[in-house]
């Protein structure tokens, strides 16, 4: 895997006093290799209330760069990470205000408040499974990650549910693509797979699966990240460990955040189907041959918070 340069980029919205006092204190430089939006960096460190507030704000600016997507997309601004309802990398049906309730900018902070609940600190490696379904959700955890100093070490994949990250050019690899290449975030991805049915969109018509495979390739390449093209079921959460595994090192996992229903995260097995979303129990719940990534993380021991259904979650975390 290509190393990832450290790289600030001090976005042109800023105020120029801001940007040149933000790129003399703080340098250009992550300590961790990591892309760091400059204006996260002085907030990492700081007491659980500052660094809320600087999620909060950090996802703030990068609505900013909502409105950019919202441009390119000629939508507006309030629906920029509301896809079709149909395309041809459609892969589930999906509920348009659980998409509209995942994109309210309540979520950072909440995300911030939830990950310091459970224990999480600077430097702690989280892993994440992030889908296209929701990628307002995708960016609201990198924002709070990023703002906390957290180590996110992502795998992304590109086919999603109705009226999510849905249209070629808007998937959520590709969305990621352009906010690193505006300097909005650090890149999160460590690797990118098609998703759907064994993590090679198997699920889609030949065109759509074709298309899925060719923008994972592009944007695993773009980032510098890895490009998941299992074999079948097991070969696919099999890579994702491996990859999780790799990027720890001899840290452990203090977290493993999945968004969204992706097969190598939900695995094959009904047992799933009886998990309430956040953070989950620490008992194993499924010791099937075709549990996911989900039990998979619970039987290692490592925190889990799962988020599918969104309008439950949101009510329960008061997101408004």
């Amino acid at each position: 895997m290509p190393a990832r340069r450290a790289i600030i980029r001090v976005p042109p919205w800023l105020p120029i006093g801001v940007g040149a006092v933000l790129t003399a204190v703080l340098g250009i430089a992550a300590a961790d290799g990591t892309r760091l939006p400059a204006w996260l960096t002085p907030f990492r460190d700081g007491p659980p209330a500052e660094v809320e507030r600087a999620a909060a704000s950090a996802t703030a600016v990068w609505h900013r760069a909502v409105r950019l997507i919202a441009d390119a997309r000629h939508t507006s601004p309030d629906d920029a990470l509301i896809g079709r309802e149909t395309s041809p990398l459609v892969t589930t049906l999906g509920d348009v205000e659980a998409k509209r309730v995942s994109a309210s900018p309540s979520w950072p902070a909440a995300f911030v408040r939830e990950f310091h609940r459970e224990g999480l600190r600077h430097g702690d490696v989280v892993a994440a499974s992030l889908s296209g379904s929701f990628p307002a959700l995708n960016l609201a955890i990198v924002s709070a990650a990023q703002a906390m100093g957290l180590r996110l070490v992502a795998v992304s994949s590109v086919t999603a549910s109705s009226f999510g990250a849905t249209e070629p050019g808007f998937t959520w690899p590709e969305i990621e693509v352009r906010l690193v290449n505006a300097g909005v975030v650090g890149a999160a991805s460590a690797g990118i797979s098609a998703g759907g049915d064994g993590d090679r969109a198997d699920d889609l018509e030949e065109d759509g699966r074709a298309l899925a495979r060719a923008i994972a390739a592009r944007c695993a390449r773009e980032l510098g990240a890895a490009l998941i093209d299992p074999g079948s079921f097991d070969e696919a959460v099999r890579g994702r460990l491996a990859l999780f595994d790799a990027a720890r090192g001899r840290a452990r996992l203090a977290a493993f955040v999945n968004v969204g229903g992706t097969q190598a995260a939900l695995g094959r097995s009904t047992a799933i189907l009886k998990v309430q979303n956040g953070w989950l129990p620490r008992e194993p719940f499924d010791g099937s041959a075709g549990r996911g990534m989900v039990a998979l993380m619970v039987d290692r021991g490592v925190p889990v918070l799962h988020i599918l259904n969104v309008r439950d979650l949101a009510l329960r975390w008061g997101i408004l």
